[in-house]
């Protein structure tokens, strides 16, 4: 196999580079080291490497660009595959071991799979690949998944060398130059396949977005001419397929053209925007009628884009906007005008339709929200036993509310308990809600409820937060400000202005619940949390062991490992997470003795049984909705940074925490706690090292025990109760809390 990795001034990283590479688990492997006339130390720094390491070689060439010492690599290969790796990226250690045993498998002519970004503070998905899910495992075809087109770079993907002989990088396109390759690579593949692996990590180098910027702004006519230098090469690549092309000039126009050109627009620079506008009418007049007659998109993109950025003009350049039009126009044939209506009707049709919606929603909130609440609120009666139980986070009650609402049905007969959950609603019914909201005694929410955001309730009534989550870990709220995954200080206390009262597991976390929801210490009662009375309750454990293992025969008499991480990132990344644990490592190690639960965060959508296939080693429930029975069955809990630690420690059973991502995570979010002191069980980054830490067993019980004794002030089982009793008063009777009340919700409605 021959690795070629083409250098240029990369002095400041050339070393973690090379030392991914030598780190490879496959040995039998050639690295091809092309320094491209770096003017600083690389070159010295990759000889003084290939001193020690006889499988690297080092070649120097005059400064003729990435292409030219790609191609010099190509040349003197001598593997049977070939793979590129970028000067400052990291090739994973296993990566080159996993893509080669995969082509061998599958008999693949290219393989690849994940590669991730990543920076001196974190690590993300690259968004593109995860909205066209691009790295999903498995065999492909161009045909079939052109969605290959958004992962066009060269490196990360091992090529069998059959497939790419006498097959070299265009050396007169410096911006672009690796697409045709690749894109010839695709369409001669006869299969392609992507590994269920991370193997390549791509650095964002700081300010290099502003840089790609700057030489748009700097060079527009070399710019667009190597982009449409790359547009005609890829035609004459995909000439027989114009499905194939249309799908890739569109992918090209969204991701190449129209942001460099919308950068040189926006520049406020009459000179820029002249340039480029000169630039992309020469190139367009230069064309062929017939050169992108099979991609429509070309004209389409082309037209749209220049009268959308052409608010950004200065007056001088309007005529030469307009000219960008015509002469567009003047280059489609007849069949392309079809797909220009085409393309413009749904959108502005759709647009008209979200304007309209939005504008009657705003409409609606106004009268919802500056009427209906604030007049029901000051001239109609409280209702002084009506209680409400809100949530936006299922169409269902869950946790907190569960327990509180199933007690009341049960126990305050004189109480009306009315239930609004995560739904849709005409105006009336919203009309009804709000009404109700402005005349309930008692409001109990677990989460954020934008139904009442900036309002206040009536004096004598009480809007009062249960929080789904226990203890204090992650910072949230207005504690969490100015992390990279916070709202807005204006955002938070609008959102949380409406609490009168807070309810939280211990006196030692109040401070901090006081700052998240920015309220009164005084108004921060530490009445226990009401979802944790059934862990507490022994006869609820062995009920939901024995349901469990009812449902689940094949794992009695296992030891149950549930592992639940939390969320990272912003939604896209939540959506697209996988998680870091080897599967097979464990089942491996840990053997038949042992069963893995796995439970995803609800904000992470994708579901682990697709890709593991372990018989009866993993059971993957991030389907179920409440996790506290499977709280209840697991003897072990493998977690990271979710607030399940605090829930779990009242059973007094072990837990290890897998933080892989730790220093990523925490400038991300940040905790209350020196995580490392915090945590009352084994840190582990590997799951060498997790597995290690269960199989030998290195955490404490006893650590688990008095973590518990400091969160939780009340350990008795009794904080619905406790809570009962302070809102709505001493229960009629003096009747006992039954476990748990198997009744259908009651729908919001008036008296």
């Amino acid at each position: 196999m021959s690795v070629i990795v083409p250098l240029f001034n990369v002095e400041e990283f050339i070393e973690t580079t090379l030392n991914g590479l030598l780190h490879q688990t496959l040995q039998e492997v050639e690295f091809l080291l092309i320094d491209d006339g770096s003017t600083d130390a690389t070159y010295d720094i990759a000889l003084k490497y290939a001193e020690t390491h006889p499988r690297l070689k080092v070649i120097r060439q005059e400064n003729n660009g990435p292409a030219a010492a790609r191609n010099r690599g190509l040349k003197l290969a001598r593997g049977q595959f070939i793979c590129f790796v970028d000067s400052d990226d990291i090739l994973v250690e296993d990566a080159l071991e996993n893509m080669y045993n995969a082509a061998l498998e599958h008999d693949a002519q290219i393989v690849t799979g994940t590669t991730l970004r990543f920076n001196d503070k974190r690590t993300w998905s690259i968004p593109t690949y995860v909205r066209y899910s691009v790295q999903k495992p498995g065999l492909k075809h161009i045909d079939t998944n052109p969605e290959l087109f958004y992962a066009l770079g060269p490196c990360a993907k091992l090529y069998k060398k059959e497939l790419v002989e006498n097959l070299y990088f265009p050396e007169h396109i410096r911006l672009g130059e690796d697409q045709p390759f690749t894109l010839f690579a695709y369409t001669h593949a006869e299969r392609i396949y992507t590994v269920d692996e991370t193997v390549y990590y791509y650095r964002f180098r700081e300010g290099q977005t502003k840089s790609l910027t700057q030489r748009a702004l700097a060079e527009p006519q070399r710019v667009f001419d190597d982009l449409f230098n790359m547009m005609l090469a890829a035609r004459d690549i995909l000439h027989s397929n114009a499905n194939l092309f249309g799908y890739y000039i569109r992918r090209v126009m969204q991701t190449d053209v129209l942001p460099r050109f919308r950068a040189a627009l926006r520049s406020n620079d009459s000179d820029v925007q002249k340039a480029a506008l000169h630039a992309i009418i020469g190139r367009v007049q230069a064309l062929n009628r017939k050169d992108f007659s099979k991609a429509p998109f070309f004209h389409t993109y082309m037209i749209l884009g220049t009268i959308y950025l052409s608010r950004y003009l200065k007056s001088e350049n309007y005529g030469l906007a307009w000219k960008l039009i015509r002469t567009t126009f003047a280059n489609m044939q007849i069949g392309n005008y079809g797909c220009f209506v085409q393309t413009v009707w749904p959108p502005a049709k759709n647009r008209v339709k979200r304007i309209m919606n939005k504008l009657k929603t705003r409409i609606e909130n106004a009268v919802l929200r500056k009427l209906v609440f604030p007049v029901s609120k000051r001239f109609l009666p409280l209702r002084r036993h009506k209680v409400i139980f809100a949530s936006n986070r299922n169409t269902r009650l869950e946790g907190n509310l569960d327990i509180i609402y199933h007690q009341v049905t049960e126990h305050y007969s004189a109480w009306t308990p009315l239930v609004y959950t995560k739904e849709q609603r005409s105006f009336r019914e919203k009309f009804k809600q709000y009404y109700h909201l402005a005349t309930a005694k008692l409001i109990v929410l677990d989460d954020y409820y934008y139904q009442l955001y900036g309002l206040h309730p009536r004096p004598d009534s009480d809007v009062v937060q249960t929080w789904h989550g226990c203890g204090a870990f992650k910072k949230f709220g207005l504690s969490a400000s100015g992390s990279a995954d916070s709202n807005s200080p204006e955002f938070e206390r609008r959102a949380h202005s409406s609490y009168t009262k807070v309810i939280t597991s211990s006196s030692s976390v109040v401070p901090h619940y006081a700052e998240a929801f920015g309220i009164d210490e005084r108004k921060v009662m530490p009445l226990g949390v009401a979802k944790t009375d059934r862990l507490l309750n022994e006869d609820a454990v062995e009920k939901a062991k024995a349901e469990f293992f009812t449902e689940y025969p094949n794992l009695l008499g296992k030891k149950i490992i549930l592992y639940a991480p939390t969320f990272r990132g912003k939604p896209a990344q939540r959506r697209g997470y996988k998680i870091q644990l080897n599967l097979e490592e464990m089942r491996d190690r840990l053997g038949d003795d042992f069963a893995v639960i796995l439970k995803l965060h609800p904000m992470v959508q994708q579901s682990m049984s697709a890709f593991y296939d372990l018989g009866d080693f993993v059971v993957d429930l991030s389907s179920v909705s409440d996790i506290t029975d499977l709280l209840m069955v697991a003897d072990v809990l493998v977690t990271d940074y979710s607030s399940l630690v605090f829930d779990y420690s009242l059973l007094k059973r072990p837990i290890v925490f897998y933080a892989y991502d730790l220093d990523e995570y925490l400038s991300e979010r940040g905790f209350y706690y020196d995580y490392r002191d915090f945590v009352p069980g084994p840190i582990s980054t590997t799951t060498t090292e997790l597995v290690d830490d269960i199989l030998q067993e290195r955490y404490s019980v006893e650590r688990v025990q008095q973590f518990a004794q400091y969160f939780f002030e009340h350990q008795d089982g009794k904080s619905t109760e406790r809570f009962l009793e302070y809102f709505l008063g001493p229960m009629p009777n003096q009747a006992k809390l039954v476990e748990e009340a198997e009744k259908p919700y009651v729908l919001a409605k008036t008296n």
